[in-house]
């Protein structure tokens, strides 16, 4: 027997009919949404930790288990793009888990769920769309209500100790397929072409992913802020404060410079000359999608301790027109000179950030 299904097995988590919870809706991606799960038998539809809007499963309920503590709820989203979760379950206990140090990737506990619990939880979503609490881009796509499997994940949201943020380190290396002497990073080129096209303003937590690997404490420290600034959980007032205390450790940070090797040594040809359908062409895509996510002491003199992770690890498929689409993304980039910086554009130098045109400087 397999050992996904070895572990599914033994875990014997079922999401059913049993003890009553409640689901708070608390953020959702192109492929999942993470609701934070409770197994207290109120009906109150706001979470008093994270002021989240939500509903007591009523009649579709959890056996709720001790494992489950600490943890939140990922259900996968009915898109034929994204994989099942026993396959990126696979994938991930196969390809990715082994490559980390134990600690540093955000843990995965499948567990079996049911067609009624999913239709309860997209009778939620449906609510909350209707409220206006879900983002309007993510309006009309709902979880897959045939799907078996649903991912209980560590939580690492804030508590009275401890701040939290996250964000996605995305290209920690220069795409192989960028032309000679560019003066943007691949995230960097991808951006710029963005605010143009799409006419996209500049984000807060905008950040060139080069700057996390480089020695100089000023732009490190200017990273940080943007970082932060950026992030849902931290507050404005402390940031300064939190960006004190991530530097030391971005400055030795072993876990992002494992990330760059593994980015380069998984793909090291570049979009448009790889086989998409490649397995470690799809790590690499995977791992350039991560998230990062930080549980930062308040205080330095508090005894809560950093906690760092990497999660948002589902397999990166080149299912649904998605090789078609990377490769035309790269190809765009190239010919239009977005890496080179060399578009045709009335904006000056959209993207400017990229620690590649500033070593120019």
């Amino acid at each position: 027997m397999d050992s996904t299904w070895s572990r599914i097995s033994v875990n014997n988590i079922t999401l059913d009919k049993g003890t009553p919870i409640n689901l708070y809706y608390l953020a959702e991606g192109a492929a999942n949404v993470v609701f934070k799960i409770s197994s207290k038998r109120s009906i109150s539809t706001v979470d008093k930790d994270s002021g989240k809007h939500g509903t007591s499963t009523d009649g579709n309920i959890l056996r709720f288990d001790r494992r489950l503590e600490g943890k939140l709820l990922r259900l996968r989203k009915d898109l034929p793009s994204i994989a099942p979760v026993i396959e990126s379950h696979r994938h991930f206990e196969e390809q990715i888990e082994p490559l980390f140090p134990p600690g540093s990737l955000v843990e995965q506990l499948p567990c079996k769920t049911s067609t009624d619990f999913l239709k309860k939880a997209n009778d939620q979503l449906r609510e909350i769309e209707a409220d206006g609490l879900r983002p309007n881009k993510r309006h009309g796509v709902y979880l897959a209500e045939d799907e078996p499997y649903a991912m209980a994940v560590t939580s690492m949201l804030a508590d009275f100790k401890h701040a939290s943020c996250e964000f996605k380190p995305k290209w920690l290396t220069q795409s192989p397929s960028a032309p000679h002497r560019s003066k943007r990073c691949r995230t960097c080129a991808l951006r710029a072409m963005r605010q143009i096209k799409d006419h996209r303003p500049p984000q807060s937590g905008d950040f060139c992913p080069l700057t996390l690997l480089g020695d100089d404490e000023e732009v490190l420290s200017s990273t940080l802020n943007s970082i932060l600034s950026g992030s849902r959980g931290a507050a404005p007032l402390v940031v300064p404060d939190l960006v004190r205390q991530l530097r030391p450790y971005f400055q030795g940070n072993r876990l992002i410079r494992l990330l760059h090797d593994l980015q380069l040594q998984k793909d090291p040809h570049g979009i448009l000359k790889a086989d998409p359908s490649d397995l470690d062409f799809m790590t690499a895509m995977t791992l350039r999608d991560c998230t990062m996510f930080l549980k930062i002491p308040k205080h330095d003199d508090t005894e809560g301790q950093l906690e760092v992770r990497l999660g948002d690890l589902d397999l990166k498929t080149p299912d649904g027109d998605k090789a078609a689409y990377w490769r035309n993304t790269e190809q765009q980039l190239i010919d239009g000179g977005w890496y080179t910086a060399t578009e045709t554009t009335t904006i000056e130098n959209p993207g400017a950030r990229c620690l590649l045109s500033r070593s120019e400087q």
